[in-house]
């Protein structure tokens, strides 16, 4: 279970210290659980029925990181400072724990553009070679799904690798071989001309993280790393753009998946 408050030591080794800080929710834990130290506010609020936010303000301590922006990194803290054997390479972690939290101001918009959302995490560690061959595995596994089962209309784009946008740095990396792949899905709503949601990526992040985090193979060989985000409100989002709510209009390998809808929440 990757844990979802990350201290600032995990980005520090993983970059995002460089630029993450417009958009992550900040952790700021209490001076004192004493609850005589909070007695003012509990006070304030039963005589106000108002949330004292700047009395609360001078009674937290500093930052000590923020909510889970991007999954991965602090399953990193995990293998950080060990050698992995030989015969346990390539190493895959296959996550569905929780949420990730990001600051969008006022860039929400539907289910595409949240500040909480669903995300499957998927990391896997090896040799280059093999780091690369499982990034070409789950590529022939999404356009299987995006094609047999969702039957989206979609296409690829070789973009930013996800470790360099992070860290607010724009190209491509110095490592030929490593980078992002976006798959990206046209929302008809928008029109003909409309911008493409970018909805699944696939990222190979050469030695970035084996390097930060110190972790070294048996045999001395260079170690790769690479991960992959499943965020499920931008699938929903592609899949009901484009096929709309009604299960009679799903694709058929789909409807055999999901089976009988439940009956959702009614309101007067």
């Amino acid at each position: 279970i990757f844990p979802k408050l990350v201290p600032w030591e995990v980005w520090q080794k993983s970059g995002h210290a460089k630029g993450v800080y417009p958009e992550i929710y900040y952790v700021c834990p209490p001076k004192t659980r004493d609850p005589a130290y909070w007695e003012e506010v509990s006070d304030h609020y039963k005589g106000t029925h108002e949330v004292p936010t700047e009395l609360i303000k001078s009674k937290i301590g500093d930052p000590i990181g923020g909510l889970c922006y991007a999954q991965c990194p602090p399953f990193w803290m995990y293998l950080q400072g060990e050698t992995i054997p030989t015969d346990e390479l390539p190493i895959k972690v296959f996550d569905k724990s929780g949420t990730s939290h990001r600051y969008e101001s006022g860039g929400i918009h539907g289910m595409e553009r949240v500040d909480e959302f669903h995300r499957v995490e998927i990391v896997w560690l090896g040799t280059k070679e093999q780091v690369i061959e499982t990034a070409k595995k789950l590529h022939e596994r999404y356009m299987h799904i995006f094609n047999e089962i969702l039957d989206l209309e979609w296409r690829k784009a070789w973009v930013t690798p996800w470790f360099m946008a992070q860290e607010g740095l724009t190209g491509l990396s110095e490592q030929g071989e490593a980078g992002t792949t976006d798959y990206e899905a046209p929302l008809p709503y928008r029109g003909d001309d409309g911008e493409w949601l970018e909805f699944q990526n696939v990222s190979i992040n050469g030695n970035k993280y084996p390097s930060g985090f110190n972790v070294k193979s048996q045999t001395g060989e260079e170690l790769w790393s690479g991960c992959s985000g499943v965020g499920l409100e931008r699938w929903a989002s592609a899949f009901f753009a484009q096929k709309g709510l009604d299960p009679e209009n799903w694709p058929e390998e789909f409807r055999k998946r999901v089976g009988e809808v439940p009956k959702g929440i009614r309101f007067l």
